[in-house]
């Protein structure tokens, strides 16, 4: 829905822009930037439906198919547009459309849940990109944006009291309890020392309608992917907490799934699909697109919104409050990456679309500490499980074509400083890092492994 006080929202949130532009990181791109001319083959599928649901997340669909890279790839693509994640799922186990946009742990769920079904991931779309938004009776209380405190231990306590202040669980809204934004949210939680089976009352929304939910009173925070956050600080119903990359920096959000059959039956198509978008991706980093890409996002068809509110959480001019306050309005280049920015946290050759078996461990770890499966142990042979849910070989054949430079190993440690916890992981020692959380479902005893 359009805003009539977008204008209003521009003095806040773009009144930096001239720094924005100054500040923000190279990008990195293949081949020099220059167009390519790989051809994989003659396609077996040309004709394809891809979904999406309306969110920033969704750029390199949306600017595949207004670019043209889809066509130059011989692709003829249309996009169809789901309120949830659950429609886009259901579509692609009914093999109603070809692929889609997706959130990170769906693939999981649907092979290692009661459906086994055989949902897989090509390649991730994007890093970091979502927030947690609290409602205004929470700053009415005295809790304040993160960037308003000294350090993490000071957050966490004051929210804490806050949180238990209240006689019944509070309500917080996700879009589906399978999001990656739902497993960050109960992560950040945790972290705080509030224990999200009890102390939390999660409900489903779709992003679109959240800011209403917290207008209403409905619910007491939510956890979605821009620019739906931002939203909320524009109508002054409520604020950012946190965003999700101070959570985890640089972890995976949405991705491209498809099942597998469908990619066995059509590997030319898949690899040529996959082209597109990882050439979309880097178009969509670039800063000087930005401004073109959100007048392309805010069309009806997409997420309906005022180019300008999109426009700010693509450039990193991010606005964690309505309050008139310098250190509200903070330049955060990396917020999205699409395929690559030069953070301290990413080499040169990882790019966000690389599809790390690293994220595929923390995921089935954070899995397996809330019980969502019926695995109450990390597998012995979760490497065989992953590698058939996340395949790698198809993105590396890709990257090949395109002359992307590959890591040379597929997991990788996380130091202390990407989680707010301060916590490293391992991903070769999912066991010993699954025991270091205190909180976790059912107070469960001590993993191993099954």
């Amino acid at each position: 829905m359009k805003r009539r006080n977008f204008i209003k929202y521009s003095s806040l949130g773009l009144a930096s822009l001239g720094i924005t532009a100054c500040s923000h990181t190279d990008i990195f791109s293949f081949n020099n930037g220059q167009k390519t001319d790989v051809d994989f083959g003659t396609l077996e599928k040309s004709n394809l439906i891809l979904g999406f649901v309306p969110n920033t997340d969704a750029t390199p669909l949306i600017i595949a198919q207004e670019k043209g890279f889809f066509e130059r790839y011989g692709l003829s693509v249309t996009l169809k547009r789901l309120n949830s994640w659950q429609g886009v799922k259901d579509e692609l186990l009914g093999w109603k459309m070809d692929a889609g946009q997706i959130p990170y742990p769906f693939p999981m769920m649907a092979q290692l849940g009661k459906e086994q079904a055989p949902l897989i991931s090509l390649m991730t779309l994007n890093l970091n990109g979502s927030a947690i938004t609290l409602t205004q009776k929470a700053w009415d209380a005295g809790i304040r944006p993160s960037v308003d405190y000294f350090n993490f231990t000071d957050f966490e306590q004051k929210i804490r009291r806050y949180w238990r202040n209240h006689e019944n669980p509070l309500q917080f809204a996700v879009e589906s309890a399978f999001s990656t934004d739902a497993y960050l949210t109960r992560y950040w939680l945790s972290a705080i020392g509030l224990i999200p089976t009890t102390e939390v009352e999660f409900v489903e929304f779709p992003a679109s309608q959240m800011i209403y939910k917290l207008q209403a009173g409905i619910v007491d925070g939510y956890s979605a992917s821009s620019p739906w956050n931002q939203q909320s600080v524009l109508e002054k119903a409520g604020f950012i907490s946190y965003i999700s990359r101070d959570i985890w920096k640089g972890h995976p959000n949405k991705i491209l799934a498809t099942m597998d059959g469908w990619a066995r039956k059509h590997p030319t198509t898949t690899k040529a699909l996959m082209a597109s978008l990882i050439e979309a991706c880097q178009y969509c980093d670039r800063l000087d697109n930005q401004a073109e890409i959100a007048t392309i996002l805010a069309n009806p068809n997409y997420l309906n919104l005022e180019a300008g509110l999109i426009e700010s959480t693509l450039i990193g001019n991010y606005s964690y409050s309505s309050q008139v306050s310098n250190k509200y309005q903070q330049i955060i280049p990396d917020y999205t990456i699409f395929h690559h920015r030069n953070v301290d946290y990413l080499a040169d050759n990882d790019h966000a679309n690389y599809p790390w078996r690293s994220h595929a461990v923390w995921m089935l770890t954070q899995m397996i500490r809330w019980h969502d499966l019926e695995i109450f142990d990390y597998p012995k042979d979760a490497d065989e499980l992953l590698d058939k849910i996340y395949p790698i070989n198809f993105y590396e054949e890709v990257a090949e074509a395109l002359n992307i430079i590959l890591p040379s190993d597929t997991m990788k440690q996380e130091p202390t400083t990407s989680f707010i916890d301060g916590r490293s992981f391992d991903p070769s020692n999912p066991v010993a890092y699954l025991n270091q959380f205190p909180i976790r479902a059912n107070h469960s005893p001590i993993f191993g492994f099954v």
